[in-house]
């Protein structure tokens, strides 16, 4: 067993070795305030926009609550493309964080610390369920100070001045919202996390495929000779699950020609996804994790291809 105080050196020595897991977000936080800078345009006259199920000029008719929910949808999605390029990274450092350490033979170095596996393990997850959305979190924060502040600088005085309207509290509060939503999704992806590290932890080399082949071979096995998809619809509930509770509908739910969809009521109410915390397939899931987890504790105390 290691010291407590040691899990942050844990932290951190994954964060030296495995540097994009913090600058890809950082490098789209760049991009976004950068294209705000340069370009940061808005349409010319009238803004004709499909919201609440017809044609309206939608800066005329925003104001007041309604004003207010659009910005928190604006806040909310600003955090969006950090997230999903995070999400992608993160996929490749799960694989690659235990075979690295046995391709390199540098698990002998560590193995020779006082540093338990589950400790070891426990922080590679603990840094891409956690530490790695809660940078994405800070960073969308800032982002989201800047990028208003430049676009209310740029179209002051303008008919564009309602969308760009600034209310403290709700920024507040959005952030809360947004913050409690980065806790859920650790929860809701744990499992995937944790299989990811249990394959990094067993494959001899390339764990992309071994990651990516058999889920592709259940699927097609179960749908040439039982003619079924549930393999299909248990990894995509999975994988897309948080985001359909946001009202994002990427395994069904409403259309996205679906006018109420559309409404910014709806947009905005979506966004907290707290709900989740009631669906028993995220505790399931949790559950499964927890195994996986240490299936990857015991593969890397007893196979380190040495």
């Amino acid at each position: 067993m290691m010291p407590t105080r040691a899990f942050p050196t844990l932290i951190r020595r994954e964060l030296w070795e495995h540097r994009g897991l913090l600058w890809a977000p950082v490098v789209v936080a760049v991009l976004l305030v950068a294209l705000t800078l340069v370009f940061g345009g808005l349409p010319r006259g009238s803004v004709q926009i499909q919201f609440d199920g017809g044609a309206n000029d939608f800066i005329t008719e925003l104001s007041g609550e309604r004003q207010r929910m659009y910005f928190g949808i604006v806040v909310a999605g600003l955090m969006v493309p950090q997230l999903m390029v995070a999400m992608v990274v993160t996929f490749f450092y799960l694989l690659d964080s235990l075979y690295s350490e046995r391709k390199d033979r540098s698990i002998l170095f560590w193995k020779s610390l006082p540093v338990s596996d589950a400790a070891t393990v426990g922080s590679k997850a603990a840094v891409s369920l956690v530490v790695v959305p809660l940078i994405v979190y800070g960073l969308s924060l800032l982002v989201s100070l800047v990028v208003f502040a430049v676009l209310a600088v740029k179209y002051s005085g303008t008919m564009f001045a309602p969308l760009l309207e600034w209310h403290t509290l709700d920024w507040l509060a959005m952030q809360g919202v947004l913050l409690l939503n980065i806790l859920i999704a650790a929860l809701w992806y744990s499992p995937i996390a944790a299989a990811l590290l249990m394959i990094s932890a067993a494959a001899r080399r390339t764990p992309v495929l071994w990651a990516v082949v058999p889920p592709l071979a259940l699927i097609l096995v179960e749908r040439s000779v039982f003619g079924t998809e549930h393999v299909l619809r248990l990894l995509g509930y999975r994988f897309s699950g948080f985001f359909d509770a946001m009202g994002m509908g990427f395994s069904g739910g409403q259309s996205s020609t679906d006018p109420s969809r559309w409404r910014i009521e709806t947009l905005h109410d979506q966004i907290n996804v707290a709900p989740l915390l009631l669906n028993i397939d995220l505790w399931l899931g949790v559950v499964v994790a927890l195994v996986l987890l240490a299936i990857a504790v015991r593969l890397r105390r007893w196979r380190d291809d040495t």
